[in-house]
């Protein structure tokens, strides 16, 4: 038998009781202190359930025959109508359009119908402040486009004009460009 070189050294840390949040000395994987370790020392919590008319309709009716209806979602904004069969002696219907009975889907679709309105509010706003800054670009950009002129009256590929409008210089410099 083989007999290991090195001594296994133990990993304990502090650790914090994830049921009673009391800290304990234990391993990295530990969850509970001593006391909780054992099962029947936790007590088991049970989640509320749901009421059933969150997401349902009670509708109490006296038909024998099954019976299709239209209904009308009630999610905000929402106004599909949807075709619900009616059973006998059931009372229990979905509240919402076939889009929109999983949970999910009704987040997503408020969480939609809040950015298009953020859009519409900030398209609004933009429309607003533009016709400011319209009036006042024209301006500039005729400002701008008559400086332009004068550059290009001023460069030497406007011909006879550029050379009007040149300073004149001493003889030894037109000499000099002459030769």
């Amino acid at each position: 038998m083989q007999l290991p070189k090195y001594k296994k050294k133990k990993r304990i840390k502090l650790k914090i009781c994830q049921y009673c949040g009391k800290e304990f000395w234990g391993h990295p994987i530990a969850k509970y202190c001593e006391l909780h370790r054992d099962v029947k020392q936790r007590e088991k919590t049970k989640k509320s359930p749901e009421p059933g008319d969150v997401n349902n309709r009670t509708y109490s009716h006296d038909f024998i025959e099954v019976v299709e209806e239209n209904w009308i979602c009630e999610l905000d904004s929402c106004g599909k109508s949807y075709v619900v069969k009616v059973f006998p002696k059931q009372y229990v219907y979905p509240r919402f359009c076939e889009e929109h009975r999983n949970e999910f889907r009704r987040r997503n679709w408020i969480r939609q119908k809040l950015i298009e309105e953020l859009r519409k509010t900030r398209a609004a706003a933009v429309k607003a402040a533009a016709p400011k800054v319209a009036a006042t670009k024209p301006a500039t950009k005729s400002s701008a486009s008559s400086s332009k002129t004068l550059v290009k009256d001023a460069s030497p590929k406007a011909g006879s004009e550029a050379k009007e409008t040149k300073p004149k210089t001493s003889k030894k410099a037109t000499e000099v460009k002459s030769e």
